[in-house]
């Protein structure tokens, strides 16, 4: 096992169903719930394992790889001057990612009860500006998150919450089955760029320079959690799926910033060009709305085709596709 792995408390209930247990009796039953997917028949424990975090403690690497060039500068990291932190640098345009196929990622998800990945990002330096996707496989068969992608903040750490409950927000980019089947023998996780283009064929990753942290990778169930506690279990904001979508009039944008702050709002086509850009005020900690009109911002009504809509704060956000049809 890797030495950054440790298994640690259970943090304060986050769910209303879970609020009706008393703490402490609430903490001894997760505790429980932890211990039994935990531990096997032989009292070992099983990889992956429920709680797992990756801190990149000094300046290990641990098991990830990749072709982007990657380091660790052992210190800037999610917790402080002093932690370490994996540092991806492309110095001239080409495909950004890394991934991890070690022990503590390869093998049965679902029966450890890991619904969620949390992944710290940090857009270290103001190169291209980054949107990152995760991907999971199993052999030849390969998901990828693309209808979700998340904008690190820039010169920050922001948290990229990945929910793994439900295939929907999962596209199956390689191989034959489910993405339940694939989360049952996981063999390698996989952090990339990749925004335009939005179509799923060619499946190449758009290439660019540009430098990104990755820390504080925690394998979930969005009630286990390690110490310190992360500021914020969710995207710094969260945009929900824009309705209707595909569209042929205006598309009704949700979105929630955690922090209550300003949100700026783009709009991409599938070049990666920006055709339309709002900011909107800060209004509280309150859900809010948008209607995009289907116009860039000289007013006039965009073609029909593959979109991207990203809303961010100041600690990063979240990106999301659009269809537009004649």
């Amino acid at each position: 096992m890797n030495p950054c792995a440790r298994i640690v408390d259970v943090t304060a209930p986050r769910f209303p169903s879970m609020l009706t247990l008393s703490a402490p009796i609430w903490r001894l039953a997760a505790l429980a719930a932890l211990a039994a997917v935990a531990v096997g028949p032989a009292g070992a424990l099983a990889n992956p394992v429920l709680g797992f975090v990756e801190e990149f403690a000094g300046v290990s690497t641990a098991s990830w790889s990749g072709g982007t060039p990657f380091s660790n500068p052992g210190a800037g990291g999610y917790l402080g001057p002093a932690d370490g932190y994996l540092l991806l640098e492309n110095s001239t345009p080409s495909a950004f990612g890394t991934r991890a196929d070690g022990a503590e990622y390869v093998g049965d998800w679902t029966a450890a009860g890991i619904t969620q990945i949390q992944v710290w990002l940090n857009d270290v330096n103001a190169d291209d500006a980054i949107e990152m996707h995760l991907s999971m496989g199993q052999g030849s068969l390969n998901f990828w998150q693309y209808n979700v992608g998340f904008l690190p903040p820039l010169h920050a750490w922001g948290v990229y919450v990945v929910d793994l409950s439900s295939g929907a927000d999962w596209t199956r980019t390689s191989g034959t089955g489910t993405f339940a089947s694939a989360l049952t023998a996981v063999d390698r996780v996989h952090l990339r760029h990749d925004p335009p283009p939005f179509a799923m064929i060619p499946i190449q990753p758009d290439p660019i320079a540009a430098d990104a942290g990755i820390d504080h990778v925690l394998l979930t169930n969005g009630l286990v959690s390690v110490e310190p506690l992360a500021p914020a279990a969710a995207h710094p904001v969260e945009l929900a799926p824009p309705y209707p979508n595909p569209a042929r009039g205006p598309v009704s944008l949700a979105m929630r910033a955690a922090d209550g702050g300003p949100i700026r709002i783009e709009i991409l086509d599938v070049s990666g060009r920006s055709v339309r850009r709002v900011e909107l005020a800060a209004l509280g900690e309150g859900p809010r709305t948008w209607l995009w009109d289907g116009k860039d911002d000289g007013g006039r009504q965009v073609p029909a085709g593959y979109y991207r809509v990203r809303a961010s704060g100041a600690s990063g956000g979240m990106s999301r596709p659009i269809v537009r049809v004649d």
